[in-house]
């Protein structure tokens, strides 16, 4: 299961060894080389000057809520870990990225990424493409080069991007198609018995109209 960069952002992050809340996710510092999430700071008022940041090997799980770590001492000061420091100084930017085949072709812009709650592996870039094509996704293992003004993405790589809100429109439509027609048989059911049950109701004698009835009294 892959959880997205949104979901993530805002998070809480809790201590499992006291359950308490260290802070909630800034934001998140992308190892674009390896492709995954190293670390992330954390909002958390009240505490040194610096940075608070938590790298991505300390965190236990990623649950729909939450995000656990064993203990408080997973957050450290973002100087200490000179590797992410430059992560934070120097990013490559991820997010809003335009991604280029090597043959020319703009795919659009990363506008999300979906990565392995696991060890933080980013797997899919979700790239807006305008109103026409909406969002489609292609796998980071297209990506060959990650600069600072575009990714680069193989040659054909356009032809591997996948569509998922394409497909559940689809079968939105399909859905909302076939439920339509429920209707209509349904209402053209009801109506048949309507008009069954009158006709049935015309022939019982309490059920036949007034000026139907036959003259009663004396017809001398």
């Amino acid at each position: 299961m892959f959880y997205t960069s949104k979901k993530l952002m805002g998070m809480p992050v809790v201590s499992l060894a006291d359950g308490h809340q260290l802070g909630r996710i800034k934001r998140l510092l992308i190892d674009q080389q390896r492709m995954a999430i190293a670390a992330f700071t954390v909002d958390r008022k009240g505490w040194f000057k610096e940075q608070p940041v938590i790298p991505y090997s300390h965190v236990k799980s990623v649950g729909n809520h939450a995000v656990t770590v064993d203990q408080a001492s997973a957050v450290v000061k973002l100087s200490s870990l000179p590797e992410l420091e430059a992560l934070a100084k120097h990013p490559l930017p991820l997010l809003g990225a335009r991604v280029i085949t090597e043959e020319g072709t703009v795919l659009g812009t990363v506008d999300d990424f979906r990565f392995d709650p696991q060890d933080g592996k980013i797997y899919y870039l979700d790239i807006k493409s305008g109103l026409l094509h909406g969002t489609r996704s292609l796998e980071t293992a297209q990506i060959i080069t990650c600069g600072r003004d575009a990714l680069i993405a193989r040659a054909g790589a356009e032809e591997s991007l996948q569509k998922p809100g394409g497909l559940l429109n689809v079968k939105w439509q399909e859905t909302i198609a076939s439920a339509g027609k429920a209707l209509e048989v349904a209402g053209g059911i009801t109506h048949r018995a309507t008009e069954a049950f009158n006709r049935y109701r015309q022939r019982l004698p309490f059920g036949r109209k007034k000026n139907d009835d036959p003259p009663t009294g004396d017809m001398n």
